[in-house]
């Protein structure tokens, strides 16, 4: 994409390291018999972070768990609180670097959000609070489904 479009490479700064040195386990790009090409990262993002879509912000959020650093991604469109989200379903593995405590913590940070949509990376999109609650809760320990809002 940086080649083709010129665009810059985002990342949170927690899989910086795997995707600058091609890391093939942690990409997982090896569970699909491929090679990850080494690539640099122009914009290492954090928590809370914001990134300007043309007239847009894109709010960052750190979803740790799947992956050291899993990013969500939060805007608010029309009154509607919006979330893409690759992987809220996992998969928790070694390979990956998978931690279940903060998945659970993250899936909590998410159904905290409140969102109106969610889009995610494999299930497809969630439309109203109660199908994305339904959605995230499926994932939840029982101990783990109280949700707080959070503004991200």
């Amino acid at each position: 994409m940086r080649r083709r479009f010129g665009w810059r490479v985002a990342l949170h700064t927690d899989e910086v390291a795997y995707l600058s040195k091609g890391d093939n386990d942690v990409s997982a790009a090896a569970w699909y018999g491929d090679e990850l090409t080494p690539c640099a990262v122009d914009l290492p993002l954090v928590d809370g972070q914001e990134i300007r879509l043309g007239e847009r912000a894109l709010r960052a959020i750190h979803i740790p768990g799947h992956s050291p650093g899993s990013l969500a991604y939060l805007v608010e469109s029309a009154g509607q609180r919006v979330v893409f989200a690759q992987d809220v379903h996992g998969p928790l593995h070694p390979s990956l670097l998978s931690n279940s405590a903060d998945y659970q913590a993250s899936l909590g940070k998410l159904a905290a959000l409140e969102a109106d949509i969610l889009c995610e990376g494999h299930y497809g999109v969630f439309v109203g609070r109660r199908e994305v609650a339904q959605f995230v809760a499926r994932f939840r320990s029982p101990a783990e489904r109280t949700p707080r809002r959070q503004d991200g």
